[in-house]
């Protein structure tokens, strides 16, 4: 294996981490002092800072999407420890998701998410017809302010003032179509945001469940289901500077497909029960009046949007 490549694998090390949600579990019993001391190891091995490296767990978590920092220290990582490195970044990672500085964060980002209803005023169809008439009326007063200059500018300037008062006539009238158009409009208006808030606050509720227990289980879901169809097993070819794969249909798959792939099944070997055992012990955590109702057929109970 080139240097080079080794270099990658060896970067998305972490990226696999991250790609958990940054935060799988660990079936180790660890101190909080150890815990901290073997956090403190990995972030170095990794050419990272621990705050770089805890602010990837909580970005990968709370939005859903594959957030990482080069790893510049990745090739000094011995090939064969990167089974023991994940192992030590997902305790640590698992601390702090269960933290309070974690809740308050995710508290935090799912208040500031929460749509907000619009507060446009729904005119009435009177105050609809004296805003459109006083808009008329000023119209005029400038028109014939303009034809004073002026003979040319009179005859320019006097059909225009002759149609908007008679506009201004015709707005008038109780029965006025135009004015009833500009109504129904503002009522149409009003039904779409009130639907689009509606339909907000369902996305809302779904990406942002009262207890964040819910979307832990549904990143590390999401990360079980993607490694799940990737092949290890698949060859490279080089092409100019880069690797490519043989297969043309892996070579199109997503980015985050191609990051699992290069992290290794070593690295998934480790993962996988980890994110299982978590699942198990996050359903057995949550209260059943704050579970999901079964779904069924091909629906998944995944609430992150991330890709």
């Amino acid at each position: 294996m080139t240097d080079r490549m080794m270099n990658i694998l060896l970067i998305k090390l972490k990226v696999i981490a991250f790609i958990l949600g940054v935060a799988l579990i660990s079936l180790f019993s660890f101190s909080f002092t150890t815990s901290e001391r073997l956090a403190d190891d990995i972030w170095k091995q990794l050419g990272m800072t621990k705050i770089q490296g805890t602010d990837g767990v909580k970005q990968s978590f709370l939005n859903g999407y594959l957030y990482y920092y080069g790893a510049k220290n990745a090739r000094n990582i011995a090939a064969g420890n990167r089974a023991a490195v994940a192992k030590d970044l997902l305790v640590y990672t698992k601390q702090y998701i269960g933290s309070e500085t974690f809740k308050k964060e995710y508290d935090l980002l799912r208040k500031q998410a929460k749509p907000v209803p619009s507060d446009r005023k729904v005119r009435t169809k009177e105050e609809i017809r004296k805003e459109e008439i006083a808009k008329l009326e000023k119209s005029v007063k400038e028109s014939e302010g303009i034809m004073k200059t002026s003979t040319e500018m009179a005859k320019i300037m006097k059909p225009v003032v002759e149609m908007n008062k008679k506009s201004i006539e015709e707005y008038k009238k109780p029965d006025n179509q135009t004015i009833a158009y500009m109504y129904k409009d503002e009522l149409d208006r009003a039904e779409r945001d009130k639907q689009y808030y509606q339909e907000s606050m369902v996305r809302w509720e779904k990406e942002f469940p009262v207890d964040y227990r819910q979307l832990i289980a549904a990143r590390l879901q999401k990360y079980l289901d993607l490694a799940a169809t990737v092949d290890f097993n698949a060859e490279l070819k080089q092409a100019g500077n880069k690797k490519k794969f043989l297969n043309p249909a892996y070579e199109g798959k997503a980015y985050d497909w191609k990051q699992v792939y290069r992290a290794g099944k070593e690295v998934y070997n480790v993962a996988k029960p980890f994110a299982e055992q978590w699942i198990k012990e996050l359903g057995a955590a949550t209260p059943a009046s704050q579970k999901e109702p079964a779904k069924t057929g091909n629906n998944q109970n995944v609430y992150g949007n991330g890709k």
